[in-house]
């Protein structure tokens, strides 16, 4: 029977699996068609988010384009050979991993822009959904349950956010950009939200009140739901 109203949260670590090989069979055939350069896999939740359709959902884009932000990511790893090995080594070392098994490390990124921002990264190195073996997907399945649970419950109440799969191009640099989830939600507070104004909105300079420190000791300490 499918359960329309529930979330990916509440979903047996079973049907999340499932939710994974749909994702990766769906980027390989997406990147299978001429002009696709970039395969997006995303969740947006909550009506703080700007979501109109309220049942539960994920959404896929291809883009006929490598995005901006892809961009930017790919001229840094050019720089920096390693750049997201050395970031997750970093990470794994220090104070702001939320969740870590053998094969992926849940982290609050040094300089996270959101209240509530975690990153979720294979410690492999593949370019995309595709590329992860049974273990992985096996893995991923129980840890980014067990991360969306923690997320609702330090509110008490479901997290609005949205939750994002960076995969590398499909063509050029898929040796640079290493396959990462990115969740942030807008929510400070219980019933209060982070809005973009003055500094961010203006001059792209981003304020965050949460110590990305505290941030990550606050989704370890909770309960999950």
């Amino acid at each position: 029977m499918h359960e329309h109203a529930t979330s990916m949260s509440r979903l047996p670590v079973s049907r999340v699996r499932t939710v994974i090989d749909a994702w990766a069979d769906r980027t390989a055939e997406l990147s299978a068609i001429p002009d696709v350069e970039q395969v997006f896999v995303f969740e947006n939740r909550g009506v703080e988010i700007g979501v109109t359709l309220h049942h539960p959902h994920g959404q896929i884009y291809a883009y006929p384009f490598v995005t901006p932000r892809t961009g930017r990511m790919l001229a840094q790893a050019a720089a920096r050979p390693g750049l997201f090995g050395d970031v997750l080594k970093a990470e794994r070392a220090g104070a702001r991993v939320v969740l870590s098994g053998e094969h992926w490390t849940a982290y609050v990124p040094a300089a996270a822009r959101w209240p509530v921002e975690v990153h979720l990264m294979p410690h492999r190195h593949v370019p995309d959904l595709t590329a992860l073996g049974s273990a992985e997907r096996d893995e991923l399945a129980v840890l980014y349950r067990d991360l969306l649970r923690r997320c609702d419950a330090l509110y008490d109440a479901p997290l609005p956010y949205v939750a994002g799969w960076h995969q590398a191009p499909v063509g050029e640099g898929r040796d640079l950009v290493r396959l990462h989830l990115e969740l942030f939600s807008v929510r400070r507070a219980p019933g209060k939200i982070k809005y973009l104004a003055g500094s961010e909105s203006g001059m792209a300079a981003w304020i965050n009140d949460v110590p990305p420190e505290d941030a990550a000791a606050r989704l370890r300490a909770v309960r999950p739901c």
